[in-house]
């Protein structure tokens, strides 16, 4: 087209046909101008493809994190509740001075376990090298940056007890050095799959008067089955956190699938 305007101009010159000449030039500019801008908007759109996709890409990672990280949480739910019923029963078969059993052993062995959360944060740390702008829903992306760098931080330190006065370990660790104790008498032989066998004491419970009239062991446990309670408070809050992000962004890929 622009071969053809160039032609007619160079004719119009020949045959000393100004005017027509400038109504053709300027139409060959014209055609240059619009020749660009569709070539700007043809890359345009296929940039902006490329940022829908990649957009589409880590909202996919970001979901595919928090179901591992809700399914850990939940887990972890699962066992501070077993264990919040044996703290429960300790503290109730110490209260009415039962006589020593194997399962008393058990239940006080079992009341200084904890577990730490260590939440899957790859793709949103992958967002971040990127550019947290990547994600064009402003309210969502808001609520997948508070979600890691505040919830799930905050569980990845366990409520913030994990080096405090109210580690459940440590609080309790004392007693169990104070009480239990290697019986030599008894022995049992333990097999591994790629090792040798292993003969250890039993570890059973010592002063057992003594320790069911302890009362600041029974003030510690309880203080135990208190912390542990706000574990499974905040790790269910942020379960609910987790679904409720989960949700928008299934919502905001079903959009921007459309």
């Amino acid at each position: 087209m622009i071969k053809f305007f160039r032609k007619i101009r160079q004719n119009s010159l020949s045959e000393s046909k100004t005017g027509k000449y400038l109504k053709y030039a300027i139409g060959e500019i014209i055609l240059v101008v619009i020749g660009i801008l569709i070539a700007l908007s043809i890359n345009n759109w296929n940039e902006e493809l490329k940022v829908e996709k990649k957009e589409t890409q880590i909202y996919r990672e970001l979901k595919s994190d928090l179901l591992q990280t809700k399914n850990d949480i939940e887990e972890t739910i699962s066992k501070h509740k077993e264990i919040l019923k044996s703290n429960q029963q300790l503290i109730s078969d110490i209260h009415q001075r039962k006589q020593y059993s194997d399962t008393i052993y058990g239940l006080f062995t079992e009341s200084s376990s904890d577990f730490q959360i260590i939440p899957k944060t790859s793709a949103f740390e992958n967002l971040k090298n990127i550019g947290l702008n990547t994600l064009s829903n402003d309210s969502l992306r808001i609520a997948i940056s508070n979600l890691f760098q505040l919830d799930l931080k905050r569980l990845e330190n366990e409520l913030e007890m994990k080096n405090s006065d109210f580690d459940i370990r440590k609080i309790l660790y004392p007693y169990q050095d104070k009480y239990l104790f290697a019986d030599y008498n008894d022995s049992v032989k333990f097999g591994f799959k790629y090792s040798d066998s292993i003969t250890i004491y039993r570890i059973k419970i010592k002063d057992y008067d003594k320790f069911i009239n302890d009362n600041n062991l029974l003030k510690t446990l309880q203080l135990t089955l208190w912390s542990r309670s706000l574990k499974v408070n905040e790790e269910t809050k942020t379960v609910q956190k987790i679904d409720s992000v989960i949700k928008k962004i299934e919502e905001e890929l079903k959009f921007e699938n459309k």
